[in-house]
């Protein structure tokens, strides 16, 4: 196991982001993520305290540590925040231990294209639907897990979802067909998971949106959350309440350039955990 002490590192937080749909607090203060073909527990008892990873130094090292981002100085995005920005400033206060997480591409495609019209909710639903159904099955020492916990499922590979008729039990509705020609032109070299990797934004950007099933919001957030371009912005209902409510129509994004990502995520925690009633 690996301890760390990192700065501006909240895994409840992050988990309650709406970046990602596979990792969830089992118990209070450990939590599990599966990605990358691994699944990982975590134990965090106070909110941006010590985090233990239960692994490996070489996985985490070579995984863990770069999947949440941990080598960035979050602070830094922090200290820009305009001061005069009451809304900004309570919201960076609730979910100040937000990091972009470096999520595996194809995963991050499937799991957005999802998200469309959907509440988080039922995404996690879908989603692990989807593992059990269509994903390589793991056994764990159950002495190692909580109970019920030793058996999981890795998220599909695109030979996996390759026909919407098998997909049917998952219940995606129209969302079935985008992730079916999704997977089918990645196995035949049409879509390049390589290629799009190694783009830079504005291209990623269009490419993403030549996808059948793709538009602006789910290109933004695959962008921000898998290919870590930090200066997507995300826009969808609730920003869009949010930007009209609190910045007049108009959020000032040239203001966090280059990280105005990073801005939308404390954005979108703060309003999700005052409609749930968590914070003022």
């Amino acid at each position: 196991m690996i301890t760390v002490h990192p700065e501006n590192f909240s895994v409840k937080q992050i988990a309650r982001s709406g970046q990602c749909f596979r990792m969830n607090e089992i118990d209070t203060g450990v939590f599990q993520v599966t990605a990358f073909g691994k699944r990982l527990s975590l134990i965090q008892e106070q909110d941006c305290g010590p985090v233990t990873f239960c692994c490996g130094r070489e996985e985490y090292d070579n995984l863990w540590k770069q999947y949440f981002d941990l080598d960035t100085d979050y602070r830094y995005y922090i200290d820009r925040i305009d001061p005069k920005d009451q809304y900004l400033s309570k919201a960076v206060q609730t979910g100040g231990g937000i990091r972009i997480l470096r999520q595996e591409l194809w995963e991050t495609m499937v799991s957005f294209i999802i998200s469309q019209n959907n509440n988080i909710p039922r995404i996690k639903s879908c989603i692990e639907k989807l593992c059990l159904l269509c994903g390589k099955r793991h056994t764990e020492d159950a002495g190692k897990c909580p109970e019920g916990q030793n058996i999981w499922h890795e998220f599909p590979r695109p030979e996996d979802l390759l026909s919407e008729e098998d997909l049917a039990p998952v219940k995606l509705g129209y969302r079935a067909k985008y992730i079916t020609s999704l997977a089918q032109n990645v196995v035949n070299g049409t879509v390049s998971l390589k290629e799009l990797s190694a783009m830079e934004p504005g291209n990623a950007e269009k490419y993403l949106k030549s996808i059948y099933g793709i538009g602006a919001k789910v290109a933004a957030c695959i962008q921000l959350f898998s290919l870590h371009h930090l200066e997507s912005f995300p826009i969808d209902t609730w920003i869009k309440q949010i930007i009209t409510a609190e910045y007049d129509g108009k959020f000032p994004v040239e203001i966090y350039s280059g990280f105005a990502g990073v801005i939308q995520q404390y954005i979108f925690y703060y309003a999700r955990e005052r409609q749930e009633g968590n914070c003022a």
